[in-house]
C-alpha cells in the first residue's frame, strides 16, 4: 500500500500515484553529499558521532563525574600543608584578638549570619579558650598574644576566692560552683605560658605563675576521689565536693598532672599519675566498651586521656608501655568504632587526640600506625578548615562561598559546615589541633625520630 501524502484523502479509495519527472541534473546533487559524507568517514574513523540532544558540556560535566574522588566530596582532592595551617592558625589568631573582651574572657557565641553574639557562657570552655591562647603564644609567639594570655589569666586570678574546704579557686561570675574541669585548664594554660615565656619571664613573674599553679592543683588534689578519678564540682554557698566525676574533667585533671610534671617541676605528681593513669586507662577503654561499645564515656576522655599518654610515654613513667597501648587503642576507636570522619559536627577534638596517639606511635618507631594516624588527621582538618571564616579553603564552601563576614567574625571557625555559629571553645580546639599538626607533620626542619625511653 503506497505510503500517504499531506494531501491524501484517507476516506477515498487509494489509487497508485505518478511520481512527476524530476529535473535532469537532481541525482547528482542528491548523491554527491552522502558520497563526500562516506569518504569523510572512511578519512577520519576516529572521529566520534555526535550525541543526540545532549548539551554540549555534558560529555565533561559526566566524565568528571565518573571518578569516584568527585563523589567523595572536593576535600579529597585537596592535600593539606604548612601554608594552609599557618594561615588558618593566623586567622584564628586574629579571632582570638578580635573577641576578647575588656575583662579578659571571650565571647562565647556569634551567630555570623545574624551578626549576633549570644549571652550563654561556659566556665569550662573560657578556661579552655585560655589554654589555647597560650598554646598559640608557646608556639607562634607575639607580644600582643602574649598580652592577651596574661589579661586572660588575670581574669582566673580575679575570680578566685577562698572556699570553705581551705582552698582556693576561681569562681567564674554568675555562678555558684567551681567546675573541676575548668580548674585543671586554667593550670594547663599556666603551663603553657611559662614553657613558652619562661626565660623571658623576670623572677618575680616566675614567682607568681608557680604560686599560682601550686594553688589550683592543690585544690585539684582536694578533689581527687579513691577510685583514681576527680570530683566534677564544688558548690562554694554550701561548701559540698560532690562526688560523682566527669571523663572529660578526669582527663583534663591526668593532662595538668603530666604537664606540670614534666615541664614546671613538680616532680611529686609523678608517683599519683603512675597511679592513676592504668585505673583511667582501663576504666575508659575496656571497661567502658564492654557497656557501650560507642561509649560516650569514652568520647568525653578520648582526646584529654591521648594527650596525657602521650605526655606519659615521652617521659618514660612507669606503666608507660600499657599507658600506650591505651593511647593507640583509643585512637583506632575513634577511627573504626566511633566513625569520626563520618561525624556531621566538629571534630577538632578528635585530631588532638589521634596525634597525642601518634606520639606514642613515634616514641615506638612504629611507623606505619604513623602513617595511618596522619592520613585521617589529614583528611579531617581539610575537611575542618573549609568551615573558617574567610579561611584559605572558604571557597570550597558552598555556605561560605561569596559571603562577606564583618571583621570581627574573620578567622572564626563554625561548629557545621553551615551552622553558622561560632563558638569559642570550637575554635580552641582546632587551633590545638592545627599547631600540633604543624609540629608533628610539617615542621621547619623535620626531626629524626625519638628512641624509645628506657625502661625504669
Amino acid at each position: 500500500m503506497p505510503l500517504s501524502s499531506p494531501h491524501h484523502d484517507p476516506r477515498q479509495p487509494s489509487t497508485p500515484m505518478r511520481r512527476p519527472p524530476r529535473p535532469r541534473g537532481r541525482l547528482t546533487l542528491i548523491l554527491l553529499p552522502c558520497a563526500l559524507a562516506a569518504i569523510a568517514s572512511h578519512a577520519a574513523p576516529d572521529t566520534p558521532p555526535l550525541l543526540p540532544s545532549t548539551s554540549p558540556s555534558f560529555p565533561a560535566r559526566i566524565h568528571k563525574r565518573s571518578a569516584e574522588e568527585h563523589w567523595l566530596g572536593e576535600i579529597a582532592a585537596t592535600a593539606l600543608s604548612r601554608k594552609m595551617l599557618v594561615d588558618s592558625i593566623e586567622l584564628a589568631r586574629a579571632y582570638y584578638h578580635n573577641n576578647q573582651l575588656p575583662e579578659g574572657n571571650f565571647v562565647y557565641l556569634r551567630d555570623i549570619v545574624a551578626g549576633t553574639t549570644e549571652e550563654d557562657d561556659n566556665e569550662v570552655r573560657q578556661a579552655g579558650a585560655t589554654w589555647g591562647l597560650s598554646c598559640l603564644n608557646r608556639d607562634r609567639h607575639t607580644t600582643e598574644t602574649r598580652h592577651r594570655v596574661l589579661r586572660a589569666l588575670d581574669f582566673f586570678y580575679r575570680c578566685s576566692q577562698p572556699l570553705k574546704q581551705g582552698y582556693i579557686a576561681p569562681v567564674y561570675p554568675g555562678q555558684d560552683e567551681v567546675k573541676t574541669g575548668g580548674v585543671a585548664l586554667v593550670c594547663l594554660a599556666i603551663v603553657e605560658l611559662w614553657r613558652g615565656q619562661e626565660h623571658y619571664l623576670t623572677g618575680l613573674g616566675r614567682g607568681l605563675y608557680e604560686t599560682w599553679l601550686t594553688t589550683y592543683l592543690a585544690y585539684l588534689g582536694s578533689m581527687e576521689l579513691d577510685n583514681g578519678t576527680w570530683g566534677s564540682r564544688y558548690a562554694v554557698t554550701s561548701g559540698q565536693r560532690f562526688a560523682e566525676n566527669s571523663p572529660y574533667f578526669d582527663g583534663e585533671c591526668l593532662l595538668a598532672y603530666c604537664k606540670a610534671a614534666r615541664y614546671m617541676n613538680r616532680k611529686d605528681l609523678i608517683p599519683k599519675i603512675e597511679q592513676v593513669a592504668p585505673l583511667l586507662a582501663e576504666r575508659y577503654t575496656v571497661t567502658a566498651w564492654n557497656a557501650d561499645p560507642d561509649s560516650d564515656e569514652t568520647k568525653g576522655f578520648f582526646q584529654w586521656g591521648c594527650l596525657a599518654f602521650a605526655e606519659h610515654v615521652e617521659a618514660g613513667w612507669q606503666h608507660a608501655d600499657v599507658v600506650g597501648d591505651a593511647a593507640l587503642a583509643l585512637a583506632w576507636w575513634q577511627i573504626h568504632e566511633h566513625a569520626v570522619e563520618n561525624r556531621g559536627g566538629n571534630t577538632a577534638y578528635a585530631v588532638e587526640g589521634l596525634l597525642g596517639a601518634y606520639r606514642v606511635a613515634r616514641e615506638r618507631g612504629d611507623y606505619a600506625a604513623m602513617e595511618r594516624l596522619r592520613e585521617v588527621c589529614e583528611r579531617i582538618l581539610v575537611r575542618l578548615i573549609r568551615w573558617q571564616v574567610g579561611g584559605p579553603l572558604k571557597d570550597t564552601n558552598p555556605f561560605l562561598k561569596g559571603f562577606h563576614p564583618q571583621p570581627e567574625t574573620i578567622g572564626g571557625i563554625m561548629s557545621s559546615k553551615d551552622s553558622g555559629l561560632v563558638r569559642i571553645d570550637v575554635v580552641q580546639h582546632q587551633l590545638h589541633a592545627m599547631l600540633m599538626a604543624l609540629e608533628l607533620l610539617y615542621p621547619d626542619t623535620p626531626a629524626p625520630p625519638r628512641p624509645r625511653p628506657a625502661k625504669p
